[in-house]
């Protein structure tokens, strides 16, 4: 068996537990010391820091936020001691003082008075977090929720988490939410592969789960990447209404698009009438795909630079049109003949990215 299959087998039992390690009462000192080296061997200092952030956050998100510019040298103990509390264990005195001490050093470092310059002393720059490992770090805090959430439903076969209702009470940025879904792509496709049951391997992995709740978890782990995905639609309009009111002229002033395209006589809309619609058709005339925007429920449309922002990824659609000449014999231009018109296409459905380009025509916004 290759070292990449075995790995998968030991992931996909870990997720049936829920944890990677537990430890027996009853063989307390050794399993902690193999827990203690599993946890060092095969996992960085960024996972132990993520670790003690995300136990610390269920009871002070303030100050977990802080402990984000503390190194992740300094989490190397007390972020292994925070994932075995957060698996379920119970640390004996001696560890748990230990556990105690180390948190509150950590956090004491957020309120120490940065050192005192002096004429002698060498001028050392402070450490520059740039904005892909700020990202990234908020990233890893949040998945912490999400990872949790997942390991609650491994244990318990469902769960109540909404990973909607989190990215949003929790303003997640754009960035972030993209980030984040990244985190699950090989689980999603693991999890298929187990699904469909050709692999006894993973079939192993996966033995704790029957068939119904093997599809439970994929459409769950599904729904977090889903929610991630309309959380970086949702936040880029976001971002465009917190703005200082512009106008619709404005806001479109950048968008690139075709005003006529003679070969099947269309003719676009003006530009401004997307912003404040709830519904905007788009055709492209290079892939011949057409594109239907609706708006999440109780907002609207607009526009950043050339992209249509605020749309539903559920609702949103968009079909590849075999013979234009045919489709577009008729003049569409109310929403109701566009709407039948969509109702003849036998081609695949997807999810369009809002983008809008020189060779697309507006052929509506309602």
């Amino acid at each position: 068996m290759s070292d990449k299959r075995k790995a998968v087998i030991e992931k996909a039992e870990r997720l049936s537990k829920g944890v990677e390690r537990t430890i027996r009462p009853e063989n307390y000192k050794t399993d902690l010391i193999r827990a203690l080296n599993y946890y060092n061997i095969n996992n960085t200092d960024l996972d132990k820091k993520k670790w003690f952030i995300s136990y610390v956050a269920k009871t002070d998100k303030r100050t977990a936020a802080g402990l984000l510019k503390i190194d992740e040298r300094h989490f190397r103990h007390a972020g292994i001691l925070a994932r075995l509390v957060e698996g379920g264990t119970s640390l004996q005195t001696t560890e748990q003082n230990k556990f105690d001490t180390m948190s509150k050093e950590l956090i004491a470092r957020l309120d120490a008075p940065a050192p005192v310059k002096t004429k002698s002393a060498l001028t050392v720059a402070a450490p520059v977090v740039n904005i892909q490992e700020r990202i990234e770090a908020l990233a890893h805090l949040h998945g912490a929720e999400f990872d949790n959430a997942i390991d609650e439903f491994c244990a318990l076969k469902s769960s109540e988490f909404s990973a909607k209702n989190y990215l949003l009470s929790n303003n997640v940025s754009a960035p972030v939410a993209k980030h984040i879904a990244s985190f699950y792509t090989n689980l999603i496709q693991e999890l298929t592969d187990a699904v469909a049951g050709k692999d006894s391997q993973l079939n192993e992995g996966f033995r704790n789960f029957n068939k119904r709740q093997l599809k439970a978890l994929l459409a769950f782990v599904s729904g977090i990447v889903a929610e991630c995905s309309q959380q970086v639609v949702t936040a880029k309009a976001q971002k465009v209404v917190t703005k200082k009111a512009q106008t619709p002229a404005k806001l479109v002033a950048k968008m690139n698009y075709m005003r006529v395209f003679d070969d099947l006589k269309l003719k676009s809309v003006p530009s401004t009438r997307i912003v404040d619609s709830t519904e905007v058709w788009v055709y492209n005339t290079k892939t011949r795909k057409i594109q239907v925007y609706c708006s999440e429920k109780g907002s609207r449309l607009t526009v950043k630079n050339s992209s249509i922002v605020g749309f539903d990824i559920k609702t949103s659609t968009q079909y590849t049109i075999r013979n234009p000449e045919a489709y577009f014999k008729f003049n569409l231009t109310s929403k109701r003949e566009l709407g039948d018109s969509i109702k003849s296409i036998t081609t695949k459905a997807s999810t369009p990215n809002g983008r809008v380009s020189e060779d697309c025509i507006i052929l509506g916004a309602f």
